[in-house]
């Protein structure tokens, strides 16, 4: 006999209950298969879930897409900024970027991702923000949800405790733990997820003590991009051209080691055959000079000038 309706939908939700991505898609997949009847209120539901299986394997290639071909997004770390709403998170990326977002004194003004660039200490970072957060709001919007999951930081922000109490349960309730610093070489996702975040928040508002997370007032924009510097913990490397002049821009590294095969690797790795040796001030334009081999572990603010076999 068919089970009762809502037994089904009970079901249904603590199966994929903190399940987003592939993970969900498959066990929709597994549910579609044991819901055997297709008529009625069991049409209705597996409709339902076949809508949502549709939505995330769109998404999940749209995901895979961008991360294959996006060179930016390997160089650019991108904080998401997630909060309720009105919250301020319009005024923020305003605020850092010098962008235009809408920002209007009634609810869920942004409805849709809403993006800022900002260059600090020689890192770019992309800025998006996301619609406002609302309890229980994600577990049927996982085309949102996917964001969170695919972006390498978060600044959660907050106009009260309520606010964050809202938010971080959203988080918890999705599997995402929410840490320090980046992990690892990259911006490693591991399961439970863990991403960097920040929490920013109103000036009058005590502290929120979560993992140890940094806590941030809104209005104080420097301590702001510091820390958002100091999370990524990146190492930059400057490099000289033939003329012997530094370039402007570093090479940019998201991992706790780098030595100068990384760099030869990383600008010009068809020559990795024929490199020769390297020339290192240590920490800058006026620091130590160094003649190096390519395993040389190198340093944030070197400045390396290489040379090749001709």
């Amino acid at each position: 006999m068919p089970k009762p309706y809502s037994v089904i939908n009970e079901e249904i939700k603590d199966a994929l209950k903190g399940k987003v991505g592939e993970e969900r898609a498959k066990e929709i997949r597994k549910l579609l298969k044991e819901i055997q009847w297709d008529v009625g209120d069991y049409r209705k539901i597996k409709d339902k879930l076949r809508r949502e299986l549709n939505e995330i394997e769109m998404v999940e290639q749209a995901r895979k897409t961008s991360r294959r071909s996006s060179k930016t997004k390997k160089e650019t770390p991108q904080f998401l900024v997630v909060g309720t709403t009105n919250s301020g998170k319009s005024t923020l990326i305003n605020s850092l970027c010098g962008t235009q977002i809408p920002v209007e004194d009634y609810e869920y003004t942004t409805t849709e991702l809403q993006y800022g660039a900002l260059e600090y200490e020689g890192i770019k970072f992309q800025l998006v923000e996301l619609p406002a957060i609302s309890e229980g709001g994600w577990d049927y919007d996982k085309s949102t949800l996917a964001h969170v999951y695919s972006t390498d930081c978060l600044l959660v922000l907050g106009r009260s405790f309520e606010d964050f109490a809202i938010v971080l349960n959203e988080l918890e309730q999705q599997n995402i733990e929410l840490i320090e610093k980046r992990l690892g070489d990259g911006f490693t996702q591991t399961s439970p997820r863990s991403i960097p975040a920040i929490l920013v928040k109103k000036e009058n508002l005590g502290l929120i003590s979560h993992n140890n997370l940094r806590n941030i007032y809104s209005n104080d924009l420097e301590s702001i991009k510091k820390n958002m510097f100091g999370i990524i913990k990146s190492i930059r490397i400057f490099t000289m051209n033939s003329f012997n002049e530094i370039e402007d821009q570093p090479v940019v590294f998201f991992k706790d080691t780098v030595s100068v095969e990384d760099v030869v690797n990383k600008i010009s790795k068809s020559k990795r055959d024929i490199f020769k040796d390297a020339v290192v001030l240590e920490g800058g334009p006026n620091g130590r000079r160094k003649r190096v081999g390519i395993t040389y572990e190198l340093k944030d603010k070197d400045v390396v000038h290489l040379t090749f076999q001709k």
